[in-house]
């Protein structure tokens, strides 16, 4: 009979080998907080493999789930993933000991009856009523705590065991875990870049140079910080509170974010000569007419105000539409780099104080959820939290892309209505056209100097 060493194809690392050592003297309880890229993750998953390899040698089988954010991130950061030597992490799992695969479900069942599945706890009533005997919860900080409170019960009735691994993401539900399990007496640990020596100082240079310093404090030196991933600041320094009143002499924008499957049509106007946001206006009417009906609405109610709308996938008929209806109405065509310039605008614009926004619970909620995320490349991506929406967001940022550098005055204003009055009627050639030229230049001289 051929034999197997478990943990199969991983030579832990010393920093690695107390959570190890500490389960396989029969802990129950661990939590790990531990910096990025410190191998969270792989650690667990081999010492889950251990545990169901010793539960089968005393001819016992079980359920074993290693819980993830979401559904996509376990595919992603579990099942597809590729280590940096070209090992996937699955294949931790010896061939020998596997008797099914099921990709769809992320499920291997071994050959003596244990399931093994990873399961988002975005999804976790698919689990709920399920009796398993081990658990890890990776990434916990950005997990719905309710996975841990529905399976807690199982795993004290089994006498099953559980570790939860994450990084930071400010004094929330994983750092009250950690607390706790200090206090409990539980197996808990945390590790800094500087404790595991596990990133070349070269490398960590080149992260400190990318990114915000609360940012990099929480994901490398385990900083409990909040906000640390917080994309927009100074949201409070830049509210306003009184009603935003129409002025019949002033000129708007309004952005319009349209709505795609489960999201909101947000029409946002903003105020060129006070530079203050209006309330957007929020609909969940998916329906082209209806869309189109209500941005012409709000157009003619903002003194036929410049119209700039999202023009990518299902933007594009209503854009053509409004193209015919609306004079100016501009398009913004969406891609990963475009998106990025137009949150970056608006966060520069709210640092640097130069806009107002209302006070309005959604779109401050919405600003409030955007974050930095630090993806598996290193690179920094701008997102929001599964379950959240960003239309409030988008809105404000196309009302707010390619402001004139200051607030317009009034007497720009008004030169800018008499330059088109005279461009209307030299256009349309009325025989008076050159009286009333010469009458709107000397209006416009009069108004300027």
């Amino acid at each position: 009979m051929k034999t197997i060493s478990i943990p199969y194809k991983f030579d832990p690392k010393p920093y690695q080998l107390p959570v190890l050592k500490a389960l396989q003297q029969g802990a129950k309880r661990a939590v790990i907080c531990w910096h990025r890229r410190a191998g969270k993750d792989k650690v667990c998953l081999n010492a889950m493999i251990k545990a169901m390899a010793e539960k089968e040698m005393q001819g016992s089988k079980g359920i074993y789930y290693y819980f993830t954010p979401t559904y996509a991130q376990g595919r992603k950061i579990l099942w597809d993933a590729i280590d940096k030597s070209g090992m996937r992490f699955i294949d931790h799992f010896p061939s020998s000991f596997v008797s099914k695969i099921n990709d769809g479900e992320m499920k291997i069942w071994t050959k003596n009856g244990s399931l093994f599945q990873v399961v988002g706890t975005d999804r976790i009533d698919s689990i709920v009523g399920s009796n398993p005997v081990g658990c890890v919860f990776g990434e916990y900080s950005l997990q719905n705590p309710k996975a841990w409170d529905y399976m807690r019960p199982a795993l004290a009735e089994n006498n099953g065991w559980a570790i939860f691994n994450f990084t930071p993401r400010g004094t929330n539900h994983a750092h009250a875990l950690l607390q706790q399990g200090k206090e409990a007496g539980w197996f808990t640990q945390t590790l800094t870049v500087e404790d595991t020596q596990a990133i070349s100082e070269e490398a960590l240079e080149q992260e400190q140079q990318q990114m915000p310093p609360a940012l990099f404090e929480q994901e490398y030196n385990c900083k409990f910080i909040n906000g640390a991933n917080q994309y927009f600041r100074k949201i409070d320094e830049n509210i306003y509170r009184e009603k935003m009143v129409i002025d019949p002499k002033h000129r708007y924008v309004i952005g319009v974010d349209l709505a795609k499957y489960d999201d909101y049509t947000v029409l946002t106007p903003f105020n060129l000569h006070t530079f203050q946001a209006g309330i957007p206006d929020r609909f969940r009417q998916i329906d082209y007419p209806t869309q189109e009906a209500r941005i012409e609405a709000m157009h003619k109610q903002y003194n036929k105000a410049t119209v700039r709308v999202d023009q990518t996938g299902v933007g594009d008929p209503i854009y053509d539409y409004l193209d015919k209806k609306i004079r100016g109405v501009q398009g913004f065509k969406f891609t990963e780099q475009s998106r990025k310039d137009l949150l970056e605008n608006l966060r520069l614009k709210l640092e640097r104080e130069e806009i107002k926004i209302p006070d309005d619970e959604t779109l401050i909620s919405e600003l409030r959820s955007v974050q930095y995320e630090l993806v598996e490349s290193g690179k920094l991506k701008i997102s929001v939290p599964y379950g959240t929406h960003d239309d409030c967001v988008i809105s404000l940022a196309l009302a707010t892309w390619d402001l004139p550098e200051k607030p317009l005055r009034m007497r720009e204003e008004e030169k800018d209505k008499f330059e088109n009055l005279f461009q209307f009627d030299a256009y349309r050639n009325k025989p008076n056209g050159k009286y009333l030229a010469r009458f709107n230049m000397r209006r416009m001289e009069n108004v300027v100097m």
